[in-house]
Order: structure tokens, then sequence, then C-alpha cells
């Protein structure tokens, strides 16, 4: 039986592509290659990943060419997999050693109940597994963190129950099926440390303060809308995404030219759900946000391991 299906959507990336594929076939100890597979869905017109086949001569490693736009290949990788549990994986991000092993086991424990389940890699500072039965409670711990891909995972009988029936954003085809599985007995949030992101240069091509300042929170707006999602909990992540992502995204973007995002309008963007206060707060807040990252770095040991590893 196949567990798991880990599905990299992948545009070009190709180094960042194979050194992640890599991390996953070097990680196969007390693993057995039938019960996982590796998808990659490539939508460059130039199938610049197909290389991977030869690279990786694997039965259980299969490239598909879509010629889906953006991040729709999300949702497309998806539907490729066979596997009882089908894993979403940014292509620059890595397989820790153990991780393989480890969710392929976290799939096999919760498979008679199927919850909702998200990987948050210690980005929720607690490190360590949650359980919760509400769905309120759920989204308060784990934030807008619900718009991060290698996060997401959806079983796929509950994917195949939704596919014909959910509307996707095309910006976040991830956080449109999540929702769609928001009536569930159980909801898990798995903070442990199982990935390795790789930096990858001069990230950019959308405007962040319109996709995630009015596009991320109409979805959410939505689930107030229905009764799904309690305003307390909606101005908590809204409050979280502006004083996190969004000033760290600030400070890379407009303060340091750390990469090529477009920064066209911002004010006007949060304008939707922001206030000018919340504006000029955001923008004081991202001159701390260097510190924050190093902070939360240390805690998660990060740095000292990345020092000792440069060091040998």
């Amino acid at each position: 039986m196949i567990y798991l299906s880990i599905c990299i959507p992948t545009y070009q990336r190709i180094e960042i592509t194979r050194n992640t594929i890599a991390s996953i076939y070097a990680d196969l100890e007390e693993v057995d290659m039938t019960e996982f597979e590796v998808i990659v869905s490539d939508n460059d017109a130039g199938q610049s990943s197909i290389c991977f086949k030869k690279e990786f001569p694997y039965e259980n490693f299969h490239y598909y060419q879509t010629k889906c736009e953006g991040f729709l290949n999300s949702f497309h990788v998806l539907s490729y997999g066979q596997g009882v549990f089908l894993k979403l994986h940014n292509n620059y991000t890595q397989l820790k050693k153990g991780t393989l092993k480890y969710l392929i086991n976290e799939i096999k424990s919760y498979i008679g109940i199927k919850p909702t389940m998200y990987f948050t890699n210690g980005l929720l500072e607690f490190n360590r597994k949650k359980e919760y039965t509400n769905f309120n409670e759920y989204m308060y711990d784990l934030s807008y963190f619900s718009s991060w891909s290698t996060g997401f995972g959806i079983w796929k009988d509950d994917f195949l129950r939704i596919v014909d029936n959910v509307q996707v954003d095309k910006m976040f085809p991830q956080t449109s099926l999540f929702i769609s599985c928001r009536e569930k007995n159980k909801y898990v949030l798995n903070d442990n440390i199982l990935f390795l992101d790789q930096k990858v240069p001069r990230k950019g091509g959308y405007n962040p303060y319109k996709v995630f300042g009015i596009d991320y929170l109409n979805i959410l707006n939505s689930l107030c809308m229905d009764g799904s999602l309690e305003k307390r909990v909606f101005d908590k992540i809204k409050t979280d995404l502006l004083n996190g992502y969004l000033a760290s995204r600030f400070f890379k973007t407009v303060i340091a030219k750390m990469d090529k995002f477009d920064s066209a309008d911002i004010k006007k963007h949060l304008s939707v759900y922001y206030s000018d206060i919340d504006y000029y707060r955001m923008i004081i807040y991202s001159w701390f946000s260097p510190i924050g990252f190093i902070i939360r770095k240390l805690k998660n040991g990060w740095l000292v391991t990345r020092l000792f590893s440069d060091f040998l």
C-alpha cells in the first residue's frame, strides 16, 4: 500500500528541486519503498524538470508535465498522487533525517480517523504535536500558516470527495482544499521540526500585500460570513499576518531589497482589511523582524546546527 504521496509542484529551480528529491531518497532507513511515492508536476513549458526521470530511476518516482497556471500546479500535483495521504511539498524543502519514516508512521497511526493534519515545522514555536476537536481552536493556533504549502496535506479520500465541488483559489489552492475539510471530528497540528528549507535567491513574482493582505484574508472572511470561523479567530490571524509575515516581507523586499516581490501600492492593498495605524505599525515591526528571526532559529537549534556544520 502506498501510504504517502510527496507531491512537489515545480517550475525550473532545477538544482534546488534536485536537492529536495535527493533528501527524500537519502532517508530510506527502515522505510519500505512501496509505502511512499514522489510526484513531480512541472508547469514549465520547456519541461526543464524532465531530467529527474533519469536521475531518480525509482519505480515510485513519477514525473508529470502540466500546462496549468502558476500556483494551480499545487492542486494538479495532488491529483496525480495515489497514496492514502497526499502531502504537498515545496520544491525547496528538504527532509531531515528520519522524517520520511516519521511521516509514514503518522499516517498509519491516524488512518482510521483521517483527521485534518498540518505540519508547521517549528514555526509556531511549540515544537510538538497538538490535537484538537474544534476547528476554531485549531485555526487560532495555526494562524496564517494555513497558507503554507509545505505544511499542507490531505487524505486521498477527502480529496476525491471534494474535488468536484471545491472552488480553488488560484493563489491558495491548498488553503481552498484545507477549509473544505473543516467539518472533521479531529484536527492535528504537528509543529515538530521535520524539514530544512533551502535558500531560494531572489524570490518574487507577485505582490504579497495584495495576495495575502486581500486574497488570503478574503478566503478567511468567507468563513466568518458563513459562521465557520469566529471573528476573534479571524482578528487574531489578521494581526499575526500583519505583525509577522507582512512585516518581515516589508523588511526583505522594501528595506533590504533581498527579493523581487512586487511592492506597489502596499498601503492601498492593506487598507481593505487594515487601518492606517496598522500600516505604520507594520513598518515599525519590520525593522525588528530580523531579530525575531534569529531568536526563533536559536530556539529551534537551527543556528547552532548551521554554524557547527559550516565549521566542519
